[in-house]
């Protein structure tokens, strides 16, 4: 036993001197110096490799519960006309050295429990090094870099890097003149066959800046409410509660992820959950992203759901019109952030352009009965109309037209806070006018949308004066979120919208919540495929559960869930929350069915997928009602 543990002891003592020991957890094992380096914690796990300073697997659990997927890294590249490297090895740490220059290390990674640190320095007449790139196959993983893009397109530190489902890196560098180079890719033109990625590229040291030290921190971004501390109900709310927050850097705003389509009507989305997340950094937060992003607005981008958008030069928004949600969207967005930071100096120089969006949008009310419309009509079977024509909002499936129930409620929240912002600048006669628009509205809303056959909101009514009314959740749902009715009947809709829902069948809450809950059929369905939803059955009903056509998904689950903890019906509430929140720790939103080519952001009720972003940051904002859970 005694010459055991000697001969461990010197094994040991050798394996440090020589460089060849890798430690892991508790063990340690003996490895070639052909092996790559390899380092776990219950946060951390990656390989790199010895030749090069390049990443072989890297994952994360910001948690620290040792949940790893598998590496989702993009293959790594054939580096052998690179420029040549020797390494040194120790027990948390690697070196590589430039061959010819072994003074000091080109680069270094240290790991240690949750934290990375990587190092790069220059020694002069060595020649220019690479940076060190992390690079995600997006199929894999939907990651994305959150931070302040600068005039050059990179990002500055800190930031953050997210990887949803897994966990986030707050990252920080030593030199303040640094920035990270950040890209996401999905396609480049009609045909592309390329693989998807995003990717985060650290500066390699030079004769200018011949030090550089990044630090990588696993970290959790979520409320600190005292309720859901060490409840495992809500570890999936732990890890993905910034899931929202999908920067594309190609087009410089937040978007449905990080390579996917910037929309303007998504905007206010993510305003609403920018409020209420913790500081991403010391240096920024979210709603700093929401600011970010409606300066490029303002700066005259045009997003999907404004004319003149197109992704890539190969489809765009499809309409002669902006889409009624659109102006909604971006004056709740840039008044949240002002009322919220009270950032008067921004508030200023940008006022005359929200006051813009409002001016358009109010002016679309043109019969004045004090409800905004859209240039369709939406009546039933004006669809089949060429050439193909966008709906009025988000729900881009489905034939709202005219005079739509969401889209209003929109604009009665935009009117009322864009008052409040004018009363904040003094604007007093523009505060009036938008208060006056704000209250004629709220006045013929009620009225104006509900059906008294079925007992809720319809969704629109079109040119023709026909209630087109599917059982829509959403629109009851914001319509109570945003004060358009009152309390007996915002109950009395919402309990009818509970009903109907067991009527009909649905309770697998985990997939979420059905936009509708009886089938559109297709003359009032604007996409004319049966993968967009559209049947060929005049009810719909053979469709009916396919994509926006009843499909279940997270997106705009929020507000369902919020209104019914608004009006006391908290069990019903609980019953669609807390399934969610189980969802959300199993990555039930995020990614491609087995098996399937598409993707698990909408399904039917019997969980086959019918969606097709594979990441779809509007599924995430459920979980925003913590806040209410909680109380």
């Amino acid at each position: 036993m005694v010459t055991d543990m000697a001969t461990r002891r010197n094994f040991i003592k050798k394996s440090f001197l020589s460089g060849l020991l890798i430690y892991k957890g508790a063990g340690f094992w003996e490895t070639s110096p052909d092996d790559p380096f390899t380092y776990s914690s219950k946060y951390l796990r990656l390989t790199l490799d010895r030749a090069y300073p390049q990443l072989l697997e890297f994952d994360v659990d910001s948690l620290g519960g040792s949940q790893f997927y598998g590496s989702p890294l993009l293959p790594v590249p054939d580096k052998s006309g690179a420029n040549a490297f020797t390494n040194k090895v120790g027990r948390n740490r690697i070196s590589w050295f430039l061959k010819g220059f072994q003074n000091k290390p080109a680069w270094e990674m240290k790991c240690d429990e949750k934290t990375i640190t990587i190092r790069t320095q220059y020694t002069e007449g060595a020649p220019a090094m690479d940076p060190f790139v992390i690079a995600i196959a997006q199929k894999l993983n939907h990651a994305t870099v959150l931070g302040l893009l600068t005039p050059e397109k990179k990002i500055g530190f800190p930031c953050l890097f997210h990887l949803p489902g897994r966990g986030t890196f707050r990252m920080h560098c030593d030199r303040s003149e640094v920035t990270l180079g950040y890209d996401a890719y999905r396609f480049k033109a009609k045909g592309d066959k390329g693989t998807p990625f995003v990717k985060a590229e650290f500066q390699a040291a030079d004769a200018k800046t011949p030090s550089i030290t990044y630090t990588l921190e696993a970290v959790a971004v979520f409320p600190d409410l005292k309720d859901i501390r060490g409840d495992a109900r809500l570890d999936g709310l732990r890890r993905n509660f910034i899931n929202i927050f999908q920067l594309n850097p190609r087009e410089k705003v937040l978007a449905n992820n990080s390579a996917s389509d910037p929309c303007a009507f998504t905007l206010f989305l993510y305003a609403e959950m920018a409020r209420r997340t913790p500081k991403l950094t010391s240096d920024f937060s979210a709603l700093d992203l929401i600011r970010s992003s409606l300066d490029v607005y303002l700066g005259g981008y045009k997003g999907y759901g404004q004319v003149g958008y197109y992704y890539n030069n190969q489809y765009g928004w499809l309409s002669k019109f902006d889409s009624t949600d659109s102006a909604p969207s971006l004056i709740i967005s840039a008044c949240y952030y002002i009322l919220d930071t009270k950032d008067k100096t921004w508030a200023r120089k940008n006022y005359a352009g929200i006051k813009s969006w409002a001016a358009k949008m109010i002016q679309t009310d043109t019969n004045g009965d004090g409800i905004i419309e859209y240039g369709h009509s939406g009546n039933t079977g004006s669809w089949d109309q060429k050439p193909f024509q966008r709906p009025a909002n988000w729900w881009d499936a489905i034939g709202f037209g005219h005079d739509d129930a969401y889209s209003n409620a929109l604009a009665y929240r935009a009117a009322g806070l864009l008052a409040e912002v004018a009363a904040l600048l003094g604007e007093t006669s523009d505060q009036n006018e938008l208060t006056a628009f704000a209250e004629k509205l709220k006045a013929g809303y009620f009225n104006h949308f509900y059906n008294a056959d079925t007992g809720v909101l319809a969704g629109w009514r079109s040119a023709d004066g026909q209630l087109h009314d599917y059982y829509f959740t959403f629109v009851n749902g914001v319509a109570v979120c945003y004060g358009l009715l009152t309390p007996e009947q915002g109950r009395q809709v919402m309990q009818r919208i509970v009903q109907k829902m067991k009527e009909v069948g649905f309770s697998n809450f985990k997939m979420g919540l059905p936009g509708n809950l009886i089938p559109v059929p297709p003359a009032d369905y604007v996409a004319h495929e049966k993968h967009w939803g559209h049947g060929d059955k005049p009810d719909g009903s053979d469709a009916f559960q396919i994509y926006e056509n009843g499909g279940a998904t997270g997106c705009y689950a929020y507000f369902t869930i919020k209104a019914l903890y608004e009006l006391g019906l908290r069990k019903e509430a609980d019953d669609i929350f807390l399934p969610m929140m189980e969802a959300y720790k199993e990555n039930g939103f995020d990614g491609h069915c087995d098996g399937s080519n598409y993707t698990k952001d909408w399904k039917t009720w019997d969980g086959q997928c019918w969606g097709y972003e594979g990441f779809l940051v509007d599924s995430y904002l459920p979980m925003l009602a913590v806040y209410d859970w909680q109380r």
